[in-house]
């Protein structure tokens, strides 16, 4: 199955939206909107990476560059951002025993996963990150 091509403008338009309706929820699901802040954070750094790089396809990224964004991985994302050290992430237990780190989180997200009991301040602690890095990316895309 081939994905569905989007380019800067689609990460752009994606970031904003996300951003905005993230910033503005007033109604709905708390996991809902952890979602929106997962996919918002993930569309602003790849739109920022084909900035940086001043390609607006994914067709005229090198390969190391289309590798990484058709990664999920908020650590690799940020790394090719130049911000690897800035956000401090810590991996955490699911509910079922599995290991969620930067590269997995949105599938805890998207099914609705709870962590691991005495986890609960790691995914706190996870949204309140990607919140940070969401209105770093509010300055800089």
């Amino acid at each position: 199955m081939a994905k569905l091509r989007a380019d800067k403008r689609n990460y752009k338009k994606a970031f904003t939206v996300h951003a905005n309706s993230y910033d503005n929820w007033n109604i709905g699901s708390p996991y809902s909107r952890r979602l929106l802040l997962c996919y918002c954070v993930e569309c602003g750094l790849k739109c920022l990476i084909m900035e940086n790089d001043n390609i607006y396809t994914i067709s005229q990224a090198d390969d190391e560059t289309a590798k990484i964004l058709g990664s999920h991985d908020f650590r690799t994302l940020l790394k090719r951002v130049g911000q690897a050290g800035t956000y401090r992430f810590k991996s955490f237990l699911t509910e079922y025993g599995n290991t969620v780190g930067t590269a997995d989180y949105h599938q805890l997200c998207r099914y609705l996963i709870a962590p691991a009991e005495q986890n609960i301040t790691y995914l706190q602690e996870f949204d309140h990150t990607l919140a940070e890095i969401k209105e770093w990316l509010k300055e800089v895309v």
